[in-house]
């Protein structure tokens, strides 16, 4: 049952060339580059007073998903984090609980405090903290409060021995932050070095009995010094404001969750001995599934103190639609009335500003409005990840996928901006590559297998989503609703007839490319202890991806095909793509149907083998009437809708 390797169509249709060739963007979005920088992929976005003033998403405004997608987007941690952690939930104009950790740290001031503020990846708490800073917090604390902000993107590739840097970026925030208090002012040093002058007055005195020249001399090289000193000047900053003035000094590490996991624990350590050193309130954003993993292992199991707040990440549409309304404000004051872009044929279109926002305003309703299963993609695939779902929606104005001539024409006639799903498909597929790959764009290939794996076939990622999914709702190995260890799921495979080590291995796979996820929270290895759950991306995919003549095609580029007789075929097809540019629907669904012939063959071999193969709910079966009913819909689209309900939706 194990064939020879396999082969890879697109090595038969130029190789790595082809899947690293490139689309130039739609020419018609140039003048987008400028909005959608600031308002949707800028980097300094946090500082962006529009972005957290206006554009941030409140929990009041946060709206729901459709019943599937929200019981698979709800928190994973929920169930496991018990009452040391609670939620944030800032208001339009207040967050109570980060005020009361504040005020409770004020209240005691002399001994720092640690608050941890955990959430996904891109759920938005350096946001969050900005806008707190400048907009939530009480009026009265505006006065007693002190902010700093260290960002970690800036900080170098290792953290060991990192604390003159950290005190560096402190003493240059917190200037930033309060410039009503010049921190090297001639009046504000003795301020800041009050201890150090206290302990050198006997010199200072001794010097002045033979000359007061040398005494002020000595005491100004003395402050130049520890001026000089990064560790004593941010120390002594903050001993002025906590010690003498009794005010709160706030310290933010920001964007620790996008360090490595080393390197986010090195990170929680330069905290703690910032804290101690400083006797601040430090806040420090880190990663769930980083704090899960760690927080009863060194040195996380050192936090013991206090209440872990945080993040739930608002839905994509809400915030690309606060974004937009920005874009728009932003493009009627600041572009000229008239512009103009290039069609592939040289021709120049002018165009009035205004149609830039129509454009906008008409991809955001054909994305989120009008068609439901659109939407459900997008929202599916992002998760909880809304850096991620602002980047898929930027990928889908800026695509040369989306031709520059079909927004003329639908300009010219006077008609709304209508985007296919299959154009929206391709470019979540491609992005900026003329053809897909493992990392071309947002979406992966469920056909996928390793040849390095024992015993593969293309259909076990599909039979391991569909077996999580088809049990969500009941309780697993570790008690929670839809978690399952890897290595239950492997004893039900094994007697389909997969290898114990092949399902370690696709579960492995699937967690990489967060089609599943794990209880520990990590998202590169699993062990047959680990217990896994099908995220809300991987029932996108098995569930309307597969059923969707573009995705299919799509992925045959890099599909492992045992057959190479079938593997030229579908290479062919590449190349005639490759060619023209372009590929109609029906020989897409001419090479889609050679690749189900194929599936076909490879399952009553399968079937015949062993007897558990197969059966009638089993991702196998599941993914043949998937195809099926794609190749049946593109050639029968008035009479498909009336097939019988779908095995994942009955």
């Amino acid at each position: 049952m194990r064939p020879v390797r396999s082969t890879l169509p697109y090595n038969r249709a130029g190789g790595q060339a082809l899947l690293n060739s490139k689309k130039a963007f739609n020419t018609f979005a140039a003048e987008l580059a400028p909005v959608l920088r600031r308002y949707f992929t800028s980097s300094s976005q946090n500082a962006d007073r529009d972005i957290y003033e206006r554009g941030y998403v409140a929990t009041d405004d946060i709206t729901t998903y459709d019943q599937i997608l929200e019981s698979l987007l709800k928190d994973r941690i929920v169930a496991r984090r018990g009452n040391l952690m609670q939620d944030l939930e800032p208001s339009r104009s207040s967050e109570p609980r980060l005020t009361a950790a504040i005020d409770e740290f004020k209240s005691q001031i002399g001994e720092g405090q640690l608050q941890l503020i955990t959430g996904g990846v891109g759920t938005g708490k350096s946001l969050f903290i900005r806008r707190y800073k400048e907009l939530l917090q009480p009026k009265e604390y505006i006065s007693f409060t002190h902010w700093a902000f260290i960002d970690f993107n800036s900080a170098p590739a290792s953290l060991d021995h990192a604390e003159e840097w950290l005190c560096e970026k402190f003493v240059e925030s917190f200037q930033r932050e309060n410039t009503e208090f010049d921190v090297y002012a001639g009046e504000n040093l003795p301020r800041v070095f009050s201890r150090d002058l206290q302990k050198r007055r006997g010199i200072y005195d001794e010097l002045r009995k033979v000359s007061e020249d040398d005494a002020r001399r000595q005491r100004a090289a003395d402050l130049q010094s520890w001026q000089d000193d990064p560790k004593r000047l941010a120390f002594g900053i903050c001993q002025h404001f906590l010690g003498q003035r009794r005010e709160v000094v706030s310290v933010v590490m920001d964007n620790v969750d996008r360090l490595s996991l080393e390197n986010q624990l090195a990170a929680f350590q330069l905290s703690l001995w910032f804290m101690d050193q400083s006797n601040a309130f430090v806040i420090l954003q880190m990663r769930d599934e980083t704090y899960e993993r760690f927080k009863d292992r060194p040195p996380l199991d050192t936090f013991r103190s206090g209440v872990t707040f945080h993040i739930t990440p608002p839905r994509f549409l809400d915030v690309v639609k606060r974004r937009l309304e920005l874009c728009l404000e932003y493009l009627t004051a600041n572009v000229e009335e008239k512009l103009e872009y290039t069609l592939s044929n040289g021709a120049k279109i002018v165009y009035p500003r205004t149609m830039l926002g129509e454009f906008l305003k008409g991809i955001y309703l054909e994305l989120f409005v009008n068609k439901h299963n659109v939407s459900r993609v997008l929202q599916g695939i992002a998760g909880r990840d809304v850096r991620r779902a602002l980047e898929m929606f930027v990928s889908i104005l800026n695509s040369g996928h989306l031709s520059a001539e079909a927004i003329t024409s639908h300009a010219k006639g006077a008609g709304e901006i209508s985007v296919p799903e299959y154009t929206i498909l391709k470019i979540l597929m491609r992005t900026e590559y003329r053809f897909f790959s493992e990392n071309s764009g947002f979406v992966s290939n469920i056909f996928h297998f390793d040849d390095e794996w024992e015993r593969p076939n293309n259909f076990i990622i599909p039979d391991i989503l569909f077996w999580l999914y088809d049990n969500r709702k009941r309780r697993g190995d570790i008690g929670l609703e839809g978690y399952f260890s890897v290595g239950s799921i492997a004893d039900v495979m094994q007697l389909r007839g997969y290898i114990r080590d092949d399902i370690i291995a696709a579960c492995s796979w699937l967690l990489r490319k967060e089609l599943i996820e794990a209880d520990h929270m990590n998202r590169t290895g699993l062990s047959g202890d680990d217990s896994v759950k099908v995220t809300a991306s991987g029932f996108i995919h098995l569930r309307i991806l597969c059923q969707r003549l573009e995705y299919l095609f799509g992925v045959l580029s890099v599909t492992p095909i045992f057959d190479s007789g079938v593997a030229i075929k579908i290479a062919d097809y590449l190349n005639r793509e490759n060619q023209y540019d372009r590929i109609s629907g029906h020989q897409m669904a001419e090479c889609v149907e050679e690749f189900l012939r194929y599936l076909k063959y490879n399952y009553s071999l399968l079937q015949a083998a062993y007897p558990e193969f197969g059966g009638e709910r089993t991702g196998s079966t599941f993914i043949l009437q998937q195809v099926e009913d794609a190749l049946d819909h593109f050639r029968r689209p008035a009479t498909s809708s009336s097939r019988q309900l779908n095995m994942l939706d009955m």
